[in-house]
């Protein structure tokens, strides 16, 4: 451990003092301390990383997050002229004050100082829990089994990490990006675990493979995969059962497309269901068809039956959010099953280039479902080139090609990205 956390406890008595945790009610929920508390060069918040060797920690996650994560300047993101059309258009008054713009953009800080938490956006204690109660325990030494059941979010477990993220990066009952607010102007909500992580940029040091674990970040992607196809069925059901129909969960282009003869929607036709039919949102399922195909075979039919199931029941019985939710959270206890053999599946090189393989040969179906689930596909292609490659520069440069056509989703056609998407993938299978 650095030397400098001798000088921990004199840091955290003197914060004692000026913020008095002990005078909180006994059950009420924890406080937040502040990224501020994390600031310490002597804590999360030196400019050099420490030596592995003397230290489990980078020290300079403060740093990174300040000045590179894009979660810092999520309450600023607030502020700008189309956060303000929206709130405007939805009748929230100042983006920057609306609980439901604030809920995701603003959080990890203490509410005693709203005007702090705003400039912070996503501080740490967002996504490692509200630190009153493990911010000393966390200083000792292997003090993690301590820390988590004080409060700490255990990003370290993929499970935990993955629907910690996609609390806001899918939702919840509290965090809601529906029909209304897309239509406003907000984002859609993309999202792999993987890719993600490390765009972040990661403040954690690499975990290096180890005996049934040879690629760290393809298990990654995998648990993320089936985390988020699990959560997103439990979030359908939620909508259908509360708010249904809700727009947000289907798959916009299906709806929103041109319509002259030459779309390659049109030519594409509508095999195997009605034109006009309600779907789904193919990005949340149709990668994970594709690994379960390849890491697990023998789930193969039944996650492909119950996908089928929901998707003839949104088809067919649009209205039906009782029916709908029952699908859903059938497929919700799949995903939750998959998670757990994804977690002991050793990932390994030649696994990965036959996962690139097998997306390869899916992408005439996947692209056809559109670009959201091209944008799926881009990313899981991402994640796996990097496994296979070692993140090569000039791999990078040909992934970049993928990313930048999809910059523009109004012009995506669905045969020249299968176009591209196969050029791309070659490079690594």
């Amino acid at each position: 451990m650095n030397r400098a956390y001798q000088y921990l406890p004199l840091a955290l008595a003197l914060l004692t003092i000026c913020h008095p945790l002990s005078a909180q009610k006994p059950g009420a929920p924890p406080h937040y301390i502040g990224a501020g508390g994390c600031s310490s060069a002597n804590c999360h918040g030196s400019t050099t990383p420490a030596p592995e060797k003397t230290n489990r920690i980078l020290t300079t996650e403060y740093a990174m997050w300040a000045i590179h994560d894009k979660h810092a300047d999520a309450g600023k993101v607030l502020e700008n002229a189309r956060s303000s059309r929206i709130a405007e258009i939805l009748g929230l008054g100042s983006a920057s004050t609306a609980k439901r713009c604030t809920a995701c953009h603003v959080s990890g800080s203490p509410d005693t100082n709203p005007d702090a938490g705003r400039a912070d956006g996503v501080a740490c204690e967002a996504c490692h829990g509200p630190a009153e109660r493990w911010l000393g325990t966390h200083t000792q030494v292997n003090s993690h089994a301590a820390s988590v059941p004080a409060g700490m979010i255990d990003t370290a477990d993929l499970v935990v990490r993955a629907k910690t993220c996609l609390e806001c990066h899918l939702g919840t009952a509290d965090r809601v990006v529906d029909h209304e607010l897309i239509a406003a102007g907000h984002p859609d909500l993309p999202f792999e675990l993987d890719t993600f992580c490390w765009a972040e940029p990661s403040h954690a040091r690499e975990h290096s493979p180890t005996p049934g674990n040879t690629l760290p970040r393809t298990r990654v992607w995998a648990v993320g995969q089936s985390v988020r196809l699990s959560q997103a069925m439990h979030d359908l059901a939620r909508r259908a059962e509360t708010s249904w129909p809700d727009f947000a969960v289907l798959e916009c282009s299906q709806c929103h497309h041109d319509l002259h003869a030459e779309s390659w929607r049109i030519q594409r036709g509508y095999s195997g269901r009605a034109p006009g039919s309600l779907q789904v949102n193919p990005a949340q399922t149709e990668v994970m068809r594709v690994l379960v195909a390849q890491v697990a075979p023998g789930e193969r039919m039944a996650l492909d039956a119950s996908l089928d199931k929901l998707a003839s029941t949104v088809a067919t019985h649009p209205g039906d959010g009782p029916a709908i939710a029952q699908a859903s959270r059938a497929i919700e206890q799949r995903a939750d099953a998959l998670t757990a053999q994804m977690l002991q599946t050793d990932f390994t090189k030649p696994m990965a280039a036959s996962l690139i393989r097998a997306l390869d040969a899916a992408i005439n179906r996947i692209s056809g479902q559109g670009a959201y689930a091209a944008e799926q596909a881009t990313m899981s292609l991402d994640s796996l080139a990097a496994a296979v490659s070692g993140n090569d520069p000039k791999a990078q440069q040909a992934m970049g090609e993928l990313y930048t056509y999809l910059e523009h989703p109004s012009a995506y056609n669905g045969r020249d990205f299968a176009a591209l998407f196969r050029k791309v993938a070659q490079r690594f299978e």
